[in-house]
């Protein structure tokens, strides 16, 4: 929790390379365990009938195809408007809480594999949950790099809009088509 405090594992890590490793694993695991969550999470909210593999390894492949070519198209655009050096530690930060966040809902998890009577209302809870620490996080990269948007202000208001909002919204329309 104290990611959410202080910066001071950001500021200290962004450039050591003996921890790349490392944020490699977390990379790694939150790109198995977040799109399994969002597929129990709409197993729970009966978007979907039932737990399959299928369903699940098309969230996965939206997941990864998503976030791969968001990230693509966020270099090329950083690259492009050449501040690509001076984003390096905004893309590490945020790739920290994304990775932090896939480490902390993996108990939320497993609390809603588990059928009870509540098992819906804490699918809910997590959501909402997961929304207000969305929000924070965004709130708290847009304060760390107030200066950045100075400087570029044309790449973030195309991030915002264009890569952190509408994404997910369309992300979320075709997970519900498609299962």
């Amino acid at each position: 929790m104290l990611l959410f405090i202080t910066d001071k594992y950001i500021k200290t890590h962004h450039e050591d390379r003996s921890r790349k490793s490392i944020h490699l694993v977390l990379s790694a695991f939150q790109t198995l365990i977040l799109p399994l969550l969002i597929h129990v999470i709409l197993f729970n909210v009966k978007k979907i009938d039932s737990l399959q593999l299928s369903c699940y390894l098309k969230i996965l492949a939206v997941y990864v195809v998503f976030f791969g070519s968001k990230f693509m198209l966020e270099k090329t655009l950083a690259i492009g408007l050449g501040v690509n050096a001076r984003l390096r530690p905004y893309l590490f930060e945020r790739q920290t809480y994304i990775n932090y966040f896939s480490v902390l809902f993996f108990p939320a998890l497993l609390l809603l594999v588990y059928p009870t009577a509540y098992v819906e209302m804490i699918t809910y809870l997590v959501v909402i949950i997961g929304v207000l620490l969305f929000l924070l996080v965004v709130g708290l990269i847009i304060s760390h790099y107030r200066s950045y948007f100075y400087e570029a202000p044309f790449y973030f208001i195309l991030y915002l809009c264009t890569f952190e909002i509408a994404p997910y919204f369309l992300a979320y329309l075709w997970v519900n088509i498609s299962c």
